[in-house]
């Protein structure tokens, strides 16, 4: 193989996510030889799963909602679009979660310390709900069902052991705090992820501190550049993933060229 000798380089190849795109992480490879610590890498806004599929029949149902994740003490939250998927969940709120939950499962025993996710469905909070249940003179379900994809609603009402023709007026106390707990700050049963296949970006990666942030270069290895993927950051689906990857390849472009 014919060698070519540069005074600089710059790495910008992708990281781990999407494979079938040709970006197979192989650069994590070459940065290791070079000396650089590499944070663990996983999979990060990428849909869950769960098993046994069991919101299955909700596939196609799609709605904004607030989500949050909670682990070790850490919790964050999102708010966007949710989708209903045949083998789990994705949309929106989904991705910028699903960091969280790679992560509890990458660290803890097989179905032990996993990060929980709870949903509130809309933007009504568990007062507002009360309110719309204890002023509403029809079916539960009709009530739910003005706020709420249909199915869902029945689901949610389901799943609160109520039946679908019981009336507002009727509710019993511990029904109607059921189904505003579900309604509010929803558990979501999952048990993985889609992995690198369906991931957005890689998470991990070369730590920040072992390069110049003024410049991107390297402290480790003079001449060498990194930016993008490669580096251990990442941000909210929307646009910021690639935002990074330009700014951050202008940046050691303009850098590795004045010297």
């Amino acid at each position: 193989m014919a060698s070519l000798e540069a005074g600089t380089v710059i790495l910008a190849t992708g990281g781990s996510s999407v494979p079938a795109t040709g970006s197979d992480g192989a650069v994590f490879d070459i940065v290791r030889a070079l000396g650089h610590v590499v944070h663990p890498l996983y999979p990060a806004l990428t849909p869950l799963l769960a098993e046994p599929a069991v919101h299955a029949p909700l596939s196609g149902v799609s709605l904004n909602v607030r989500i949050r994740a909670k682990w070790r003490g850490r919790e964050i939250e999102s708010y966007g679009g949710f989708l209903f998927t045949h083998r789990g969940y994705s949309g929106p709120s989904v991705l910028d979660v699903s960091h969280v939950a790679v992560q509890s499962l990458a660290a803890g025993e097989a179905g032990k310390d996993r990060a929980v996710l709870r949903v509130r469905w809309s933007d009504l909070d568990r007062d507002a709900w009360l309110s719309i249940l204890d002023a509403h003179g029809g079916l539960v379900l009709s009530a739910v069902s003005r706020t709420l994809p249909g199915r869902l609603a029945e689901r949610l009402l389901t799943e609160s052991g109520i039946p679908l023709d019981r009336r507002a007026s009727e509710l019993r106390k511990t029904e109607r705090n059921g189904l505003v707990d579900r309604l509010t700050s929803y558990e979501l049963p999952w048990s993985g992820d889609e992995g690198f296949k369906k991931a957005e970006v890689t998470g991990g990666g070369v730590a920040l501190d072992e390069v110049d942030t003024r410049t991107l270069e390297s402290r480790r290895c003079r001449g060498l550049f990194l930016c993008g993927e490669i580096l251990d950051a990442f941000g909210p689906i929307g646009g910021h993933n690639f935002a990074w990857a330009w700014a951050t390849g202008r940046l050691a472009g303009t850098a590795a060229a004045r010297v």
